[in-house]
């Protein structure tokens, strides 16, 4: 791989990954609620469904979703009644967050919640193997090895990290603000429909026609 190669496989990792997106949102929303840190830790499971994805594209499973369209159109059905159902989630009425510190303790704010709604959301969308399918043979010469798919598929991971580390640190900053629970109630119900519209507009673009 050339220099310019990879340095154009990292401006398309910072453009896709700063993005805002339902990951970006529930990161934001993550950090607002229960910390920045917890926010970070939960995010390993959205870079854990995206390191999975880019490995089953490495493995040919876009070459194979594009060879059977069905397989594919129920993939992103599930994925996109799992982003309807987090909006649900999220429009339900909230217990009001305490104003001296982060709801750090209960079932919304345990850890492993968090990271596999993280993990859901990054694994929802099965055009993220697609992504990867059509990308990587843009920058990989003939013949390259495990080896160096593993460096972009790291490279991936940490930009991300680095960018939406940013997104959460910034909405960490601002919490305090966002306890009232007037605006966390506000806050919640723009986070639901925001799901909601994206999962719709999920189902509306697998269900028409190419």
């Amino acid at each position: 791989m050339t220099p310019t190669s990879y340095a154009a496989f990292l401006l398309i990792c910072a453009v896709q990954s700063a993005t805002p997106g339902p990951s970006t949102l529930l990161l934001v929303n993550n950090a607002i609620a229960f910390g920045w840190r917890r926010a970070l830790v939960a995010l390993s499971g959205d870079l854990a469904a995206i390191a999975l994805l880019a490995s089953l594209s490495v493995a040919g499973l876009g070459a194979l979703l594009l060879a059977y369209p069905t397989a594919f159109l129920a993939l992103r059905l599930v994925g996109a009644g799992y982003v309807l159902w987090l909006g649900w989630t999220y429009l339900r009425p909230a217990p009001p967050l305490p104003s001296d510190a982060p709801a750090r303790t209960g079932a919304a704010g345990n850890l492993r919640s968090l990271w596999l709604r993280s993990f859901g959301i990054g694994f929802s969308n099965p055009k993220a193997v697609l992504f990867f399918t059509a990308l990587f043979p843009q920058v990989l010469p003939p013949g390259s090895g495990p080896a160096l798919l593993a460096l972009l598929v790291a490279t991936f991971l940490l930009v991300k990290l680095a960018i939406l580390g940013g997104y959460a640190l910034g909405a960490g900053r601002i919490a305090k603000r966002l306890r009232d629970p007037r605006q966390a109630r506000i806050g919640r119900t723009l986070t639901g429909l925001f799901f909601l519209a994206f999962g719709l507009l999920l189902i509306r673009a697998a269900l028409m026609p190419a």
